[in-house]
């Protein structure tokens, strides 16, 4: 085990030299800490969410951070932080859902994610707040902003975190064959966690939530945000998907993606996906990318082809309830994550296996 000290957290990586067998529980788990509390001396005060906003709705991904922060909090509740416009319904929301109070801070400079504007705007509301953690999605909004207010915070910060260990944090690093293990080495810290690494929780008995609003004084930053406009590299099919089968650059070639094709075409309900690099590879479409940079799914099941499993496609796939797992890489991270494997070349086995479906009276 290697030790080494940055500004503001001591970190401890450890090789872990073959994968875990463990498969992922269904819908995400509690990580690999196994739903471990908190085991530092001193106990985390408050806990903080960013909720986050998409489409008018509270995203999958900010439900999944209750978890984790009740966790780091020793089962205290944390209070969620709703920055926007007219956001006062989705506040409720929140409140109803999971038990926990909500601080809504409005602003008509706050309608749409703006990093300097929302950065700025926690920092005034932290900043009294001495011994604190701020945990949000490890979004495209998570990742750019949590830099900023922990730089504004002079908090720790560390992003990536997929399990909660006795007195660390866990994070997949050099693609997901390396696990890190973190300590802060401060009282503020700000977490940005990864989606599908720990289950959606619902609270389901005690009253709401009470939900508090305070308007933000306008602050101007260079920058102004004008409007949200829907990437047109989304593929809606991928979203409503039962099956999805999904290539990496491990598939060879350009011409073994009629593969992947044919077999996802034996499943009803069913879709194509790809890794990041085999859609920078022009093998398939960008719309049909999944992970931290494309869609994120939670099909019923997953068949990832010549994947290596990096933690950005990985994070994008957590929901799916049955994960298979195709490659030649018996070291490969995705047999992580995955519930079988297979380790085979793709272009023996998916053959075999569109010749086996043409025999099952489930596919005929």
């Amino acid at each position: 085990m290697e030790s080494s000290t940055n500004r503001n957290a001591i970190t401890h990586s450890t090789l872990h030299s073959a994968p875990s067998p463990r498969p992922l529980p269904q819908g995400g788990g509690e990580g690999k800490g196994e739903g471990a509390e908190w085991e530092k001396s001193e106990c985390v005060r408050n806990v903080y969410i960013i909720a986050e906003l998409r489409k008018g709705c509270i995203t999958q991904e900010t439900y999944e951070l209750v978890r984790f922060a009740r966790l780091i909090g020793k089962g205290q509740k944390p209070v969620f932080l709703l920055l926007g416009r007219n956001v006062e319904k989705q506040a409720r929301e929140i409140s109803q859902k999971t038990r926990c109070d909500t601080l809504v801070v409005i602003g008509d400079h706050l309608e749409h994610y703006n990093a300097l504007s929302y950065a700025h705007t926690l920092m005034e509301i932290l900043q009294e707040r001495a011994a604190s953690w701020l945990c949000l999605p490890h979004t495209s909004m998570g990742y750019d902003l949590a830099p900023r207010v922990a730089a504004l915070l002079k908090a720790a910060c560390i992003t990536g975190v997929e399990s909660v260990g006795d007195g660390f944090l866990g994070r997949p690093i050099h693609s997901g064959r390396f696990v890190e293990e973190i300590v802060p080495d401060t009282s503020r810290v700000v977490v940005t966690v990864l989606p599908g690494a720990f289950r959606a929780y619902e609270e389901t008995t005690g009253p709401a939530g009470g939900v508090k609003v305070i308007r933000a004084a306008f602050i101007k930053v260079p920058s102004q945000t004008l409007g949200v406009v829907e990437s047109v590299h989304r593929d809606s099919a991928l979203k409503d998907a039962e099956v999805i089968v999904s290539g990496g650059r491990g598939i060879g070639e350009k011409e073994n993606v009629s593969l992947i094709k044919t077999l996802a075409a034996r499943f009803p309900r069913s879709a194509v996906g790809a890794s990041r690099s085999a859609c920078d590879l022009g093998w398939f479409e960008r719309k049909q990318q999944i992970g931290t940079t494309g869609q994120t799914v939670s099909p019923k099941l997953y068949i990832a082809c010549g994947i290596s499993g990096a933690f950005q496609h990985v994070s994008g796939m957590r929901g799916a309830q049955t994960v298979v797992a195709i490659n030649t890489d018996i070291h490969a991270p995705i047999f992580q994550v995955a519930h079988y494997g297979i380790v085979e070349d793709l272009e023996t086995f998916i053959p075999l296996l569109i010749e086996a479906t043409h025999r099952t009276p489930l596919f005929r």
